[in-house]
């Protein structure tokens, strides 16, 4: 499966710009739906900034849970990364006291 290319800063800050612009545009919508001036072509655009914000913080939610399941098995394999350590490490000084045992049955020479 192929990841989609990161989007250049250039691109991010386009996306903040329109964002800011959008929210922007969402309070004036919101404050003249409050007063009932809201006219109909106000009200479609409130209706696709409002769809647009909720469609941002779907996907702000679908990466948020693909970093965490990352996150979980990344854990998951420093876990079994720690307890391999653990076990070589034991291993090792079990080796270490059978050589040390061995060696004691090993004549020295003169």
């Amino acid at each position: 499966m192929q990841t989609p290319p990161r989007r250049s800063r250039l691109d991010r800050a386009e996306v903040e710009r329109l964002r800011t612009e959008r929210r922007d545009s969402l309070l004036v919508l919101l404050g003249r739906a409050d007063r009932g001036t809201l006219t109909r072509p106000e009200a479609a655009l409130l209706r696709a900034h409002v769809e647009a914000e909720i469609a941002a913080g779907d996907r702000a939610r679908r990466s948020a849970g693909g970093q965490q399941a990352a996150a979980r098995r990344a854990q998951r394999r420093l876990d079994a990364a720690e307890a391999a350590i653990v076990e070589a490490e034991q291993r090792a000084e079990e080796a270490e006291a059978a050589l040390a045992r061995h060696a004691a049955h090993i004549p020295q020479a003169a």
